[in-house]
């Protein structure tokens, strides 16, 4: 299948529970990149992602990216506690690490203008959302959106996501998909054969320690063997993927008060 349209897929993870790991290794079998969102308030307690862990893995290749401290909502923080769930957590992770950490996650995809200026001024490039069945490249580097969650989602949880998100035209435009819907595996191979066909983003993301214990890992494997090794794919961490796509000059913020008024593929 070619096409002369750029297709990209990533994938990014939530969380600092150390069944990431076993996410990477899935990872590394079937040759794709990953990005690692990681809160920092409990690195090396109990089952949480120790700082070796974190080396291990951007040492591997994959992305760690900030998930704030303590994993608050953070449109509903002052200024003082916002600083420090964004700006500390960056430090935290680029002391482990030796190295930048560009990227960050909002926490349950909540944020508002007052967090996006926060996260510009720390000195971050990116911030991914929760936003899925998402295709298209047009978005802003601070509302990332995503394609498909790696979590037995119901129809109507995609409906409440989207309109959540203002994201009516996507999801207008899912509409087809929604009601052949099968199942997240079945979705997420459909969303991958339309981005290959028209060029776009295909992204999955997921919380390890949901995926262990809805007992999820069969069926990430056949996701993640279906849209290995395509010729026609450029894989990348998240951080990759925003240095490659032409987002527009929109606010994130603003953009979703639009309601994401960007090319969807049809």
């Amino acid at each position: 299948m070619s096409n002369p349209a750029p297709v990209f897929v990533t994938t990014s993870w939530d969380d600092d529970d150390r069944t990431g790991l076993k996410v990477a290794e899935l990872l590394t079998t079937y040759g794709l990149r990953g990005t690692f969102y990681v809160p920092t308030g409990r690195l090396g307690q109990d089952s949480c992602f120790s700082a070796g862990d974190l080396r291990t893995l951007f040492a591997a290749g994959f992305e760690i990216g900030s998930h704030t401290v303590s994993h608050p909502l953070l449109n509903e923080l002052d200024a003082k506690e916002l600083n420090h769930e964004i700006g500390d957590c960056k430090k935290v992770l680029e002391q482990i690490l030796a190295a930048e950490v560009p990227m960050f996650c909002y926490p349950k995809g909540r944020f508002n203008a007052q967090v996006e200026s926060a996260l510009k001024l720390a000195g971050y490039k990116g911030a991914r959302t929760t936003q899925m069945l998402t295709y298209g490249t047009n978005f802003h580097r601070f509302a990332v959106p995503t394609t498909i969650q790696a979590y037995p989602h119901t129809r109507s949880n995609y409906v409440r996501n989207l309109l959540r998100q203002g994201a009516l035209p996507i999801l207008l435009n899912a509409v087809p998909d929604l009601i052949r819907f099968k199942g997240w595996l079945q979705l997420g191979k459909v969303a991958f054969d339309r981005v290959r066909r028209h060029g776009g983003m295909w992204h999955l993301y997921g919380h390890p320690w949901e995926i262990e214990r809805l007992g999820l890992w069969e069926q990430l494997k056949e996701m993640l063997e279906y849209v290995h090794n395509r010729s026609d794919v450029r894989y990348v961490t998240n951080g990759q993927l925003v240095d490659l796509v032409k987002g527009d000059a929109t606010t994130g913020t603003e953009k979703l008060r639009k309601t994401n008024a960007q090319k969807v593929i049809s």
